[in-house]
C-alpha cells in the first residue's frame, strides 16, 4: 500500500536572550561571530587557508543565538489520517557546526514524541531498511545564513526521515516573486538505507508575497516558495514561508510517496 506522508510545521512561539533554555538538552554559549564564511571557486575540498576560495560576509540575524523556534508538527497519511502530532524544538547555539565549521553554524533540534507510538508510527515509513526502534531526541545539524543565502539541514530525523530526499529550506538573496535556482545535486552517503548513493535534484521558485497566520501572531511579508526535488524512486515537494526576520515559519511537505494538496 502507498502512502501520502505530508509533514506541516507552524512557528508558535520565540524566545530570546537565553543562557540555558529548556533544560541541559539547549543549553546556549555563544562564540564570537566570524566575519566571514567561506566557499571554494572550483571543484575540490575547501578550506580558509587555499587561494581558490571565496569569503562571504556572515550573518546571524535570522538564526539569532539562543532564540527558540517552536513548530508543531503534523504527520498525516494518503487517507489524511493523522499518525503524529507533536512538537519540535529548534535554537541556533551560536558555535561553528562541527562537521562544517567553514560554513555552517550549529543549531539543535529537539523532538517531544510518544515513545508509546513509536512502533505504530514506523508502520508508515517509506525507507523500511533505515527504520529504528531508537529514535533521537536532541540532534546537532547545520545551518548557513550569509549575505547570499539563507539554507537549513530539514527535520529529518525519526519519521521525518524523509525531508532528506526532499528539497533543503534555502533562500538566495536578492529575493523577488518569480526568482527561480536550482540547489547542488546531492549524493546521499552510506547510512540512508534504501537511499544510500542515490542523487537528488532540486529546483524552486518564489512564488508570492503574503500573510500568514501562526499561533505565535500574525506575520506579513512572507516570501512563499515552492520546490520540488527528484531522485531514482520519485519525487517530492515542500511550499514554506520565509520571514526576513524569523526565517522558515512554515513548511508543507508531501513525500514521494504520493501527491496531497493543502
Amino acid at each position: 500500500m502507498t502512502y501520502t506522508l505530508c509533514l506541516f510545521f507552524g512557528v508558535i512561539f520565540l524566545l530570546g536572550g537565553c543562557t540555558n533554555n529548556k533544560g541541559d538538552d539547549f543549553r546556549c554559549s555563544p562564540e564570537p561571530m566570524p566575519k566571514y564564511e567561506y566557499r571554494a571557486s572550483i571543484s575540490g575540498e575547501m578550506t580558509p587557508h587555499m587561494d581558490s576560495i571565496l569569503r562571504i560576509e556572515k550573518r546571524r540575524e535570522v538564526f539569532k543565538p539562543c532564540r527558540i523556534y517552536a513548530f508543531d508538527a503534523a504527520f498525516y497519511s494518503a487517507s489524511n489520517r493523522l499518525i503524529s502530532k507533536e512538537r519540535i524544538l529548534l535554537m541556533a547555539t551560536g558555535k561553528r557546526w562541527e562537521h562544517h565549521p567553514e560554513k555552517q553554524d550549529e543549531i539543535l533540534v529537539k523532538y517531544e514524541f510518544d515513545k508509546e507510538s513509536i512502533d505504530s508510527i514506523n508502520l508508515y515509513q517509506l525507507n523500511k531498511s533505515a527504520v529504528s526502534d531508537e529514535w533521537w531526541q536532541t540532534v546537532s545539524t547545520g545551518i548557513r545564513e550569509n549575505v547570499e543565502e539563507i539554507w537549513m539541514h530539514p527535520f529529518r530525523s525519526n519519521q521525518y526521515n524523509f525531508t532528506e530526499v526532499a528539497p533543503f529550506p534555502q533562500i538566495k538573496f536578492p529575493l523577488s516573486v518569480g526568482k527561480k535556482w536550482n540547489d547542488n545535486t546531492i549524493t546521499l552517503q552510506e547510512g540512508w538505507g534504501d537511499w544510500s548513493h542515490m542523487k537528488v535534484k532540486s529546483t524552486f521558485e518564489i512564488l508570492s508575497k503574503e500573510t500568514i497566520q501562526t499561533n505565535y501572531g500574525e506575520l506579513e511579508n512572507c516570501w512563499k516558495v515552492k520546490a520540488v526535488s527528484n531522485f531514482d524512486l520519485g519525487q517530492s515537494e515542500v511550499t514554506y514561508w520565509f520571514h526576513e526576520r524569523f526565517g522558515f515559519v512554515k513548511l508543507n511537505y508531501v513525500n514521494y510517496g504520493g501527491r496531497l494538496f493543502i
